[in-house]
């Protein structure tokens, strides 16, 4: 849930950025500039949630181009650069923190608790609007029916009969400026205002926690503003004394009455508005506007291209089946993952939990009798079985490689606890781990690897992931220096490479024999 509402905000800001630049651009243009921060707002709803969510089937392709070929379902996800997906900037210990089932809890019930307050607090707000307006005096002000009062407005309030809201001193105003205050609320009215910023202020309910869009509401609030002046002039009132108006109106400012267009705004804002009603074409305002398009269409496309966190295998298989206890106290046990590393599998009630030497035990959900799969990493597990129906060991497979791990009794499990207690106690590095590392490491940046001194199930990993590892490793450049850290919780010594343009950080870990069975490689501290 983190790592998602992370990549939401990503797209989120990438798409304020779109909006920020496509609204110079129509005010270049002199054009409406609201409805580009309302597509905003309801693009960085509909964008993320599209993306993670939608799949296509592609069309068939014709007899003659493949004979055999058949339709074939698409997720939109896969068809994004996972470079841009904040998940990827992460380390494997915030994505496996963000990824915790009790986080993603909290998270939720935050998130609904939130949006709840925030649902009862606009709706409360709404009816004390009404209890107000129905004390409110009415009255017609240059032609036009209003509620007049004490220190509220200029303002339009109402969503499904809208009617103009004015303080009592228009009343005592010139004639002038009250067809100017008239004119701009009922450019309001026309427009519909009250409902677009209302219905926007309502879609922030669904993420209140996306600061982004909080931004996108701000500007969309001023857009109205603008584009309402800009429909004044437009009807013919004089400039200089419409400005003159929104000057005395914003020395009167109004008491809060809510989500309501209104001609009153701060300061700041007030000489934004006036600087925009009184600027001039400038002489390259075409090609300006051009690039300003471009760059909005260009950013547009990045947010489309953002990776959402891979929660492939867990959204896949997320309705586990359920096994019967019988089948899976075939499991429980102790399952020798490296020299040093068990993993054991207990059983409580209907869960089955798998616990790794040195981590916290985690479960596992079934997607077959003989397959399980992990919600918090991705990962998965099968179990092998011999011809009598004897579970003989399992199979990890994770990062793109398959770990063989056979069963072992409980002699064995604490012959192997010893060894490995010694190995942390001694903090000594295993003999030639040292050069091995070294040779692991030089061999993945030249696209050469000696797999001969790897364990069938580590060489099959590294010749997946060469084509990654070896243009990162190949931009650090050479082995400088080489530092051992210790030895880690799991029995795997820890170096330090210092490289020529940086370094990184390996656990290696090798059987009796020298060979290479486990080896983890990382950006340097």
């Amino acid at each position: 849930m983190l790592l998602w509402m992370l990549y939401v905000i990503v797209v989120s800001l990438f798409l304020s950025g779109a909006a920020f630049a496509a609204e110079h651009a129509e005010r270049l243009r002199r054009g409406p500039t609201r409805w580009v921060w309302a597509v905003g707002i309801v693009a960085s709803l509909l964008v993320p949630a599209t993306i993670a969510s939608v799949t296509i089937q592609l069309p068939e392709i014709p007899n003659f181009v493949a004979p055999a070929a058949s339709q074939k379902v698409v997720a939109l996800r896969h068809i994004t650069a996972k470079e841009l997906s904040p998940s990827t900037f992460l380390g494997a210990d915030a994505r496996q923190f963000a990824a915790r089932p009790s986080l993603d809890t909290l998270l939720k019930r935050v998130w609904l608790a939130v949006s709840v307050a925030m649902l009862l607090a606009l709706l409360f707000s709404a009816a004390y609007l009404y209890y107000r307006k129905c004390r409110w005096e009415r009255g017609t002000i240059a032609g036009a029916p209003v509620y007049i009062t004490e220190h509220a407005g200029p303002a339009v309030v109402g969503i499904f009969r809208p009617r103009i809201v004015i303080p009592r001193w228009v009343q005592k105003a010139s004639l002038e400026i009250q067809g100017h205050v008239i004119a701009h609320e009922q450019a309001h009215l026309d427009a519909h205002d009250v409902g677009l910023f209302t219905g926007a202020l309502f879609l922030l309910v669904c993420m209140p926690w996306n600061l982004s869009l909080w931004w996108q509401l701000r500007r969309l609030r001023c857009a109205i503003e603008v584009d309402c002046d800009a429909r004044v002039l437009k009807a013919g009132h004089d400039t200089a004394s419409y400005g003159e108006t929104l000057i005395v109106v914003g020395q009167r400012r109004s008491l809060y009455i809510g989500a309501v267009a209104g001609m009153s705004e701060s300061k700041s804002f007030l000489e934004d508005r006036i600087s925009i009603m009184v600027q001039k074409p400038t002489r390259w305002w075409r090609v300006s506007a051009a690039a300003l398009g471009c760059l909005s269409l260009a950013l547009v496309a990045v947010a489309a291209e953002v990776g959402p966190p891979d929660e492939t295998t867990s959204s896949e298989a997320a309705v586990a089946i359920n096994v019967d206890s019988v089948v899976l106290d075939r499991y429980t046990g102790s399952y020798q993952l490296t020299p040093n590393a068990v993993l054991t599998i207990s059983r409580e009630g209907d869960k089955l939990f798998a616990q790794l030497t040195g981590q916290p035990k985690a479960e596992i959900f079934a997607k077959s009798e003989r397959e399980f799969f992990y919600k918090i990493v991705d990962a998965q597990i099968s179990f092998d079985s011999d011809a009598q129906g004897n579970t003989t060991g399992l199979v990890l497979h994770q990062n793109a490689a398959n770990i063989p791990a056979p069963r072992i009794n409980a002699a064995a499990v604490q012959q192997i606890a010893a060894n490995l207690a010694a190995r942390i106690q001694s903090q000594t590095p295993l003999p030639g781990s040292e050069a091995a590392a070294r040779r692991l490491v030089a061999g993945v940046a030249t696209g050469n690897p000696n797999y001969d001194e790897m364990s069938p199930a580590l060489a099959d990993a590294v010749r997946k992931q060469l084509p990654k590892l070896q243009p990162w490793l190949a931009d650090l450049g050479p082995i400088v220096s080489v530092q051992f850290v210790g030895v880690g919780n799991q029995g795997w010594d820890v170096y330090t490479l210092k490289h020529e343009h940086g370094s990184s950080q390996l656990r290696i870990v090798l059987d009796a024999r020298g060979i290479i069975t486990g080896a983890l490689s990382s950006a340097g501290p």
